[in-house]
């Protein structure tokens, strides 16, 4: 146990197979934070790492880059490019894919194949919302393409020379 100012502690505890744990206590309420400062690189190795926070989670790169590694293998970066997002899948002709849960089930909704140059798939619908609103298709919805292969469009298909197909005038 340190103690440095008064009723504030830092306590380490070793427990059952070195395990550590540090725990600050500010009797005051006030934040008891932990700086770790290194000039130059800081590394936690272990066999899980879990950062679990009551607040936010920051990530503040000032490389403008955050990488993903598996086995010391970069697998996605995140980039800033002046202030622009860049997510790149870094090994060669692999995919990036959003996978998500439907009722229970897993989904894959859309998949961006890097080995036909970003060729997206998606599983469903795709939706062109004309009113703001994201959510299921609906009548207010600019265009509809649905996974059955029909499209909807809300209003009047204009042509590159002006002209439309399908409106009322053209009822002739």
């Amino acid at each position: 146990t340190m103690t440095g100012s008064t009723d504030d502690t830092a306590v380490l505890t070793v427990a059952t197979n070195g395990a550590l744990t540090l725990e600050t206590t500010d009797t005051a309420a006030a934040a008891a934070n932990i700086t770790i400062t290194a000039d130059g690189t800081f590394e936690a190795d272990g066999t899980t790492i879990t950062l679990d926070s009551a607040g936010d989670i920051v990530l503040d790169a000032d490389g403008a880059d955050i990488l993903f590694k598996d086995g010391g293998t970069t697998i996605l970066t995140l980039t800033n490019s002046s202030t622009d997002v860049h997510f790149t899948v870094e090994a060669q002709d692999k995919d990036f894919k959003i996978i998500g849960d439907d009722g229970g089930s897993p989904v894959t909704a859309a998949i961006f194949d890097m080995s036909d140059a970003g060729t997206l798939t998606l599983s469903h619908d795709l939706v062109l919302a004309d009113d703001g609103q994201v959510g299921s298709a609906s009548a207010k919805d600019a265009m509809i393409i649905s996974s059955g292969g029909i499209v909807t469009f809300k209003d009047d298909i204009l042509i590159k020379d002006g002209g439309t197909i399908g409106s009322a005038s053209d009822a002739d």
